[in-house]
């Protein structure tokens, strides 16, 4: 008892202090700052908004730090084993955590951790389903819903309505893009919702939207219900072991926080995101019998593909080609290709859990109605063909006290395996090391799979990976990470086996709470088709790219905060002269009354050439996300307002620019833009109602 006082003294003389912290930056604000973390040097073109999605769901349904275990702390993937290590074993010496607050008491976890856990934690006693009756739950929720407008003030050149009399592809619909959610939840037991989105060139109530939105999507997600720990109805996402068997939905890959790449999934989740592929739709439910766990999914939807009709050279029957990703179905060619094969999914996961152990089975079945036939360049030549894929897998994880041993193995019908096995194993309280090897087949096939790897596709890849997180104090850290990697076969833009390697390493000196420096190294080396300038000849070469970023971010005040920035890239393909492109930023947030934020940025970048592009995430309206791409020379002004009516209704608006100083057109084809500028606004409120 004389220990937990002591303790708490410790730490309510600062509790004022993280109050205040709260006061200066909203949820979303955090959120952002993770996210920009995780997706730092990822590629710019990929819709990361599932993955705020899933950071959205813990800050709106706190974990209880008096009940998780360690597999759930672990989804804050912004949180080493050693924070977790420490939050457990604090709570075996003392007891349940009285306050959030009480996490300061614990040396292993620093100041701006600490910062980021207080809106993702919690210590209340949640209303779980078995308190609460069934039919309850629909009335004693809170609503949302959400309306977001969004447009260019520049022309594109698809908008040019002289291209139809000319017979050239246009843009069908105006150029505004459309968002509408609606979601109803009830603690973390109950939630449902719909979202529909119109993007920018799409048809609106007319044409092939004549019942609206473009993309519409509604889930039902029902948790703890009696034996059933997950009903699913609807739009759902699907995630087991590493996810290299069956994963859809984003996760994170290789980032400063360099021992997120174990896979740690919530097995079924509701889909509140706007990506159009990256989901099921039908149902799904994990029942929980003792120690076994019975997932079972379904999913029957319509994908759009580049489809073609039967001839006499490829094929005898209709046949699609390639599956759509963009999700944009904005020109009658873009329609055409647009919800023309059916997906059909089915089947399950098995997984029996113990204290220190569990190990589940994965089997699933993918069937479309018309067949799949790729293409026949010789990077294609291991691809899936045919009409049906099966796949099964086995996943594993062993505790040894703190040690973890994960792992995944799959195997496809073609008789093609995949494999991979991991160990995180905490040398001291303050140094934790994580290593994985990867070693995918070329011609192992998947529908859906998201594991860890140099690609996306989990499949021609052996690789050995390495990361290090060493908290030399409370103010100094320094995490760091080493991959090699190679794939035996081809791969797009790659005519050759290839290999590469990629380091690196982040300084972190955490002053306080409100402030914090790091500086950011990564170096890559990777094989790729290099053309010659000269000669036009190609090459596969290997292609060195240097990174190197430096950060401050610091809290003023209760009103105010500023981040610094500065990002340089050198390319070299070793045929062609060096690229070079540069990127400086500033960030100032600002709690201008108790209902009013402001948030802005100015970016100076200097960039000679595609391959040295850079991307930086900035603030944005909420649910969505920014990370625009800086490319040529010039300047970008971005400015974000949030503002509060009442306790129903508020209002964020976005306004940003980009100015070039090296050329008088941007974009290309029906993208392109007759000016040296673009700019656009977003305009979104929100309703809640409990």
């Amino acid at each position: 008892m004389k220990c937990r006082l002591t303790y708490l003294c410790c730490f309510l003389f600062f509790i004022f202090e993280i109050k205040a912290q709260h006061s200066v930056q909203e949820t979303e604000i955090v959120v952002d700052e993770i996210l920009s973390t995780m997706i730092d040097h990822a590629d710019g073109t990929v819709d990361y908004t599932d993955l705020r999605d899933q950071l959205e769901y813990y800050s709106k349904n706190k974990i209880n730090l008096n009940k998780t275990e360690r597999e759930e702390l672990q989804k804050l993937f912004f949180i080493d084993e050693i924070t977790i290590n420490a939050i457990i074993q604090h709570r075996n010496d003392f007891g349940k955590f009285i306050s959030v607050y009480e996490l300061q008491s614990i040396d292993a976890i620093d100041e701006r951790t600490l910062y980021y856990l207080s809106y993702f934690v919690s210590v209340e006693e949640s209303l779980f389903a078995d308190r609460t009756p069934f039919l309850k739950m629909f009335s004693i929720g809170k609503h949302e819903i959400i309306a977001l407008h969004e447009n260019e003030f520049q022309q594109r050149s698809g908008y040019d309505k002289s291209r139809e009399a000319a017979g050239k592809e246009y843009f069908l619909g105006s150029p505004y893009r459309y968002v509408l959610r609606y979601e109803y939840t009830f603690k973390n037991c109950l939630t449902f919702g719909y979202a529909g989105e119109k993007d920018m060139g799409e048809q609106f109530f007319q044409g092939a939207q004549k019942y609206g939105f473009d993309f519409n999507s509604f889930h039902f997600l029902l948790r703890d219900f009696g034996k059933f720990k997950i009903i699913a109805i609807g739009d759902y996402q699907a995630n087991f072991g590493q996810g290299l068997t069956f994963g859809s939905g984003m996760t994170g890959r290789k980032s400063a926080y360099v021992l997120a790449p174990r896979r740690n999934f919530e097995n079924i989740r509701a889909y509140r995101s706007l990506n159009e592929n990256e989901f099921l739709r039908g149902s799904a439910v994990t029942y929980k019998y003792g120690n076994l766990e019975f997932t079972g999914i379904f999913s029957y939807k319509y994908i759009s593909t580049n489809y073609r009709s039967s001839d006499t050279i490829t094929s005898s029957e209709d046949y699609f080609s390639s599956v759509q990703l963009t999700g944009l179905h904005r020109t009658q060619s873009e329609i055409q290709d647009m919800n023309n094969v059916l997906q059909g999914i089915y089947g399950g996961h098995i997984k029996y859990c113990s204290d220190n152990y569990d190990f589940g089975i994965t089997a699933v079945n993918t069937f479309y109605n018309n067949v799949f036939l790729p293409g026949t360049k010789p990077y294609q030549l291991y691809n899936f063909r045919g009409k049906q894929l099966s796949d099964i897998g086995f996943d594993f994880n062993f505790y040894l006290q703190n040690t973890n041993f994960f792992g995944e193995v799959s195997h496809s019908p073609n008789g093609a395996f995949a494999g991979i096995s991991g160990l995180i194993f905490p040398v001291h309280n303050r140094l934790d090391l994580l290593f994985i090897y990867r070693n995918y087949a070329k011609d192992f096939q998947t529908t859906f799979n998201n594991p860890f790897g140099e690609n996306a596709d989990g499949k021609n890849e052996e690789g050995f990976y390495s990361g290090m997180v060493f908290k030399i104090n409370q103010h100094w850290n320094i995490n760091s990470y080493f991959d090699f990697y190679r794939s035996p076969w081809l791969r797009y833009m790659i005519d050759g086996p290839s290999q590469g390697h990629e380091f690196f390493s982040e300084l972190q000196y955490i002053v306080s709470g409100k402030t914090i420096f790091y500086f950011r190294y990564r170096h890559e080396t990777k094989m790729h088709n290099v053309t010659d300038v000269i000669s036009g000849d190609v090459f596969v070469a290997g292609v060195d790219k240097d990174v190197f970023l430096l950060h401050a971010s610091h809290i003023v005040n209760s009103t105010i905060s500023a981040e610094t920035r500065f990002e340089y890239v050198k390319y070299s393909d070793r045929i062609n002269p060096d690229r070079f492109g540069s990127l400086i930023s500033e960030d100032i947030k600002m709690k201008i009354t108790k209902r009013s934020a402001f948030a802005c940025r100015i970016a100076l970048f200097n960039v000679d050439d595609y391959k040295a592009r850079v991307y930086g995430s900035e603030p944005d309206v909420l649910y969505q996300y920014s990370m625009p791409q800086y490319i040529n020379n010039g300047v970008r002004y971005s400015f974000l307002l949030h503002y509060q009516f009442n306790k129903i209704i508020d209002c964020w608006i976005k306004y940003s620019q980009t100015t070039y100083s090296n050329v008088t057109a941007t974009g290309s084809g029906l993208m392109l833009i007759n000016g040296n500028t673009v700019s656009d606004l977003r305009v979104q409120l929100r309703f809640i109602l409990k």
